[in-house]
């Protein structure tokens, strides 16, 4: 009775007892192999994960028309670094509004690579960052 119970208590949090019998084959004869039990769940759920084939696209842009084109990379679910350098700044602040917008609203991620160089990733991307430490020369005052 309290097996039973337990069994079905187990089936209808998702586990299931799965039997595994091994057949091995000797010569002209066929053995089973001591019937083993395991637990495990009955259903698999996939992670979401970048795709095998994913691309990052590097893009430096000329005019603000581009931004557009930065954020349907995002929506199709490709990384984007963007090369600001030789923009005049206003332009260049416009790109980095847009396409951060874009980002924050497909739940992607903004990482500032170098002075004028953006990376944009999508949802599926996870960025990892190592920021360094600021020089004690330069800050002398954080010693």
């Amino acid at each position: 009775m309290a097996a039973n119970l337990v069994g079905k208590f187990l089936n209808l949090m998702g586990f299931e007892e799965t039997v595994v019998e091994e057949v091995v084959a000797e010569e002209e004869e066929v053995q089973l192999a001591p019937t083993k039990r395991e637990r495990g769940r009955a259903k698999v759920v996939g992670l979401p994960s970048a795709p095998s084939g994913s691309k990052v696209v590097i893009v430096q842009p000329e005019s603000f028309e581009a931004a557009q084109a930065i954020a349907d990379h995002l929506k199709s679910r490709r990384t984007v670094v963007v090369n600001l350098e030789g923009m005049d700044e206003v332009t260049s602040q416009r790109i980095v509004d847009f396409v951060s917008g874009a980002a924050f609203a497909l739940n992607g991620s903004v990482e500032r690579v170098g002075d004028e160089i953006f990376l944009f990733a999508p949802s599926n991307v996870d960025i990892v960052a190592q920021h360094k430490e600021p020089e004690a020369a330069a800050f002398p005052w954080l010693r």
